[in-house]
């Protein structure tokens, strides 16, 4: 069953003000190491690919939900967007300049985002970049009512996503997750009055990490 099928179609008047932000921060990341073919994983509405796309770059995008795809395929025709498992891609090794995932792994159960971000690994060639933009333990938890309207929305995304959404940063968040999966990992900036964070890591040579 498709848990998108409801909203798709107003996901980015919802959120789409609070992503836009993060998505251009991600943008002038690639745009600075010059990035000519990317891959965004679990891409949603396409929002973030569609925004690659604008500044020049070959995209594909990745999704499980139909319906957001379609979404994405009409509102962004110039990408090339894949009804696939971001966790089980067909792609070759270091097809991509650049891997992007946007706010999916606090959603997913740990497997599954391991998954996730492994793939998104091997894809990359070396020297290339992976960018995260998800949830982080803010400091010293500034903004309380910041923290508490994300938490109030992963509930209503349903009792699975916000188990995985608790766990998640139960565990630390997006820093921790990567950082225990091998990977070194480097703060960008912060968003949402510190709840959340934008992370790159550099895709390392074929002997240089435990994941690949």
């Amino acid at each position: 069953m498709d848990e998108y099928v409801r909203f798709a179609r107003v996901y980015d008047l919802l959120v789409g003000p609070f992503l836009k932000p993060i998505h251009r921060a991600m943008l002038v990341t690639l745009n600075a190491v010059q990035c000519h073919k990317m891959i965004d994983l679990c891409c949603g509405t396409g929002r973030m690919a569609g925004m690659a796309a604008e500044a020049g770059m070959a995209v594909v995008g990745i999704d499980l939900s139909p319906a957001m795809l379609g979404v994405a395929r009409s509102r962004h025709p110039e990408v090339t967007f894949i009804d696939g498992d971001a966790k089980s891609l067909f792609f070759a090794d270091g097809e991509f300049d650049a891997a992007t995932i946007s706010f999916s792994l606090h959603e997913k159960t740990p497997d599954i985002a391991h998954g996730i971000v492994k793939e998104a690994v091997r894809v990359v060639r070396p020297g290339g970049l992976i960018l995260v933009a998800d949830y982080c333990q803010p400091v010293n938890m500034q903004s309380m009512w910041t923290g508490l309207t994300i938490s109030t929305v992963e509930r209503l995304a349903g009792k699975s996503h916000y188990s995985n959404y608790k766990s998640y940063m139960q565990m630390g968040g997006t820093e921790a997750f990567l950082t225990r999966m091998g990977l070194v990992v480097e703060p960008v900036m912060t968003f949402l009055n510190g709840w959340a964070g934008l992370y790159v890591t550099i895709r390392q040579g074929m002997q240089s990490s435990p994941l690949w």
